[in-house]
């Protein structure tokens, strides 16, 4: 990768650098937060890096192809339908320039998508622009909070915060008004926040918080705090928190979840005429579903094994257990209706389900569906309304296996 041709300008106000590689143009200016480093990869001849931080989408997609919840599409990442914001990205770019997995920030964006309030969730991005709030490898992140000498909280002196302890009051108890300064709901930031609130006595903590947890950023502290509904106090301050990733010590119900959507699929290496291809191993031949997850009558292929089957039976690795016997009734008018269209499922109950088995693309349409719903965790469709995304026949299976 060479260019054709380039040009260069490293005023750091009004610079900019083009270069034309493969007959297509790339252009970064100066008001650009990657042009500092794009301007390094271009003095150091790096082609492959200058092009990455101009289009931090094409590194992402080469480096993370082989998980499916991520997409490249116009330009944009996006994560299970989410697009990657600026502040995100710059955080996934900076930890792989240090050689560091970006894979904790995906995770950090799923469990912000278990959050029940689209507000929190809106807010937490503009927090996450202090940058010495890390991220732990299994997608919580880490906050300072200020407490007596005792251990105990600021303003009740009844929360007691030693190390490995977990705090937690429900979620409907906390105040979820940005614009109210304090109030209701446990407290915690960044350092300089804590570090201003703690008095000559006091003491700082490191507390672990999940972002599903977060209820609101209240906006008078430049959002350097935040308000939540649980955490765990995991050390006593020491010195700055200044690491891309930490290690997580805090178990939440939200883990199996987020570790399940974050394991890569396996690929088998193809190479024909010196050119490589990756092979998604993991899907059935036949029908090309994922194997764990494959129904097809004749799977020969699924999970390497050699079978001979009639046309109405599963293989041991795919069989699935008989369909549930659907109840039929009657209208006034003689006509028949089907009951379990009518039944209700938990909307995110079935968003973590249609995740965890591969249907990205129903879940995704659900969940633009009910984008400017606030209070996710009270609504409960009927299952027709998936039929506004996939077939009567797709949910009717969707119905059967999610029991939800």
């Amino acid at each position: 990768m060479n260019p054709t041709a380039k040009l260069c300008n490293d005023d750091p106000i009004s610079g900019f650098i083009t270069v034309f590689i493969e007959g297509k143009q790339y252009t970064i200016n100066a008001s650009n937060p990657a042009f500092s480093n794009s301007l390094k990869a271009y003095k150091e001849q790096d082609w492959q890096g200058l092009v990455d931080y101009i289009q931090p989408a094409n590194k992402l997609h080469r480096l993370y192809f082989q998980y499916e919840n991520i997409e490249v599409k116009d330009g944009n990442v996006y994560i299970d339908g989410d697009a990657v914001t600026s502040i995100v990205a710059e955080r996934v770019l900076n930890a792989l320039a240090g050689d560091v997995d970006a894979v904790h920030i995906f995770k950090f964006m799923t469990r912000l998508q278990l959050n029940p309030s689209k507000r929190a969730v809106d807010e937490l991005y503009t927090f996450l622009e202090h940058k010495n709030l890390p991220i732990t490898d299994s997608g919580t992140f880490l906050a300072y909070k200020a407490v007596r000498s005792d251990y105990s909280d600021k303003h009740t002196g009844t929360f007691f915060n030693n190390v490995g302890n977990v705090l937690e009051m429900p979620r409907n108890k906390v105040d979820d008004d940005k614009n109210v300064g304090c109030s209701y709901g446990f407290h915690a930031g960044t350092l300089e926040y804590a570090s201003d609130f703690a008095g000559d006595s006091d003491k700082l903590v490191v507390v672990e918080i999940d972002p599903a947890d977060v209820v609101s950023i209240p906006t008078d502290c430049n959002f350097q705090k935040l308000r939540t509904c649980r955490y765990k106090v995991v050390a006593e301050y020491e010195k700055p928190l200044v690491e891309n990733k930490y290690t997580s010590m805090f178990e939440t119900e939200n883990d199996e979840y987020v570790e399940g959507k974050w394991q890569p699929r396996t690929y088998e290496m193809l190479t024909v005429d010196d050119e490589e291809y990756y092979l998604d191993s993991d899907r059935c031949d036949d029908c090309d579903c994922v194997v764990d997850d494959c129904e097809c009558p004749r799977c020969n292929h699924c999970a390497s094994v050699d079978w001979n089957l009639s046309d109405n039976i599963l293989c041991d690795e795919c069989e699935k257990s008989d369909p549930e016997e659907v109840q039929l009734t009657l209208d006034l008018d003689g006509k028949i209706l089907d009951d379990w269209k009518i039944k209700r499922f938990n909307y995110l109950k079935m968003l973590n389900w249609l995740y965890a088995h591969q249907r990205p693309a129903v879940a995704n349409a659900l969940k633009n569906f009910y984008k400017d719903v606030d209070d996710h965790h009270l609504i409960e469709p009927e299952f027709r309304v998936l039929f506004r995304f996939t077939s009567e026949e797709d949910v009717f299976k969707i119905y059967q296996q999610a029991n939800i």
